[in-house]
């Protein structure tokens, strides 16, 4: 008989998690699995059971937000290659910014049934500064809203609380003056206020990238950078990029393509690694792992 390990973490999306467990249980078994249940209990548990148990099963569903995911995959990478099994996922997070890129389906029960079903395909994970992250790695303006914003506020609001704490940032926008590397040859310099590095369709609920500019197993990853305004004009192109996701001809908002950046600055900068903090650091390299994990979703979607 197939083996399934459910991770999940009791007190995503409002506790709605424990809720759903039993259908998630009874779906999963109904598909032929031995399941084995594993609740977290605090931060890196999630990781641990990944890490320890998971070699032994056919695969891994994780019911939880994308701090969670983050978690469970971060685990899988410290196996070999060959012993990683195929990884559901149940969203339950403020954002589910992941599960908007898979395109996962807005009924749970159909969630669970694409989970246990559904053949695993290859995605890119990256690195930033040697922490694994899913989808998007970042620093500046609304990054410290997704790890600064409280839990409980998290619950009650889902990602409006996202737009609420963010409304806050722009009252005052700190820049970071930068050397940009990309794939040790194209290099930026410049005061910036928002970078980002991802393999996503959505940050935080609050910036959307169109789908046909975003493949999850090309390995490499999409570049935003926006600099520091001088004008009126630049904050109006920048707002235009946000809502419109036109790319200015000003030099407002920079994008590109790349493998490997490296991000050097005279002072710390905090960033954001799939919506939790970081860390702060002068100088961060992220690099992307191409085809690493394996997700159960539907492609065509």
């Amino acid at each position: 008989m197939k083996k399934l390990l459910y991770i999940y973490n009791p007190n995503a999306g409002r506790q709605r998690s424990r809720e759903v467990l039993s259908d998630a249980l009874e779906t999963l078994a109904g598909q032929g699995y031995e399941l084995t249940v594993f609740p977290t209990a605090g931060s890196g548990d999630a990781k641990d059971a990944a890490f320890r148990l998971s070699q032994s099963y056919d695969r891994v569903v994780c019911c939880g937000g994308d701090g969670t995911l983050n978690e469970v995959v971060s685990g899988l990478l410290q196996l070999p290659e060959e012993s990683r099994p195929v990884v559901g996922y149940l969203p339950m997070g403020s954002a589910n910014d992941f599960a908007r890129n898979l395109s996962l389906p807005k009924s749970f029960i159909d969630q669970a049934k694409l989970a246990g079903s559904a053949e695993g395909h290859f995605v890119d994970i990256g690195l930033s500064s040697g922490l694994p992250f899913t989808y998007v790695t970042a620093f500046g303006l609304f990054t410290e809203v997704s790890y600064a914003t409280p839990q409980t506020m998290k619950n009650m609001l889902g990602h409006f609380a996202y737009l609420l704490e963010g409304a806050g940032s722009l009252i005052s926008v700190p820049s970071y003056h930068m050397t940009i590397t990309a794939d040790g040859g194209q290099s930026i310099e410049g005061d910036f206020i928002y970078g980002m590095v991802g393999n996503t369709v959505s940050v935080g609920g609050v910036m959307s990238l169109p789908k046909n500019l975003v493949k999850t197993d090309d390995g490499q990853f999409e570049v935003l950078l926006v600099r520091k305004p001088r004008s009126l004009k630049d904050w109006q192109d920048i707002i235009q990029f946000i809502t419109n996701l036109q790319i200015p001809r000003t030099g407002a908002v920079e994008a590109f393509n790349a493998k490997e950046i490296t991000f050097h600055c005279e002072e710390p900068v905090a960033w954001t690694v799939d919506g939790e903090f970081g860390g702060k650091r002068s100088d961060t390299v992220v690099k992307v792992l191409p085809h690493s994990i394996q997700v159960a979703y539907n492609p065509d979607n």
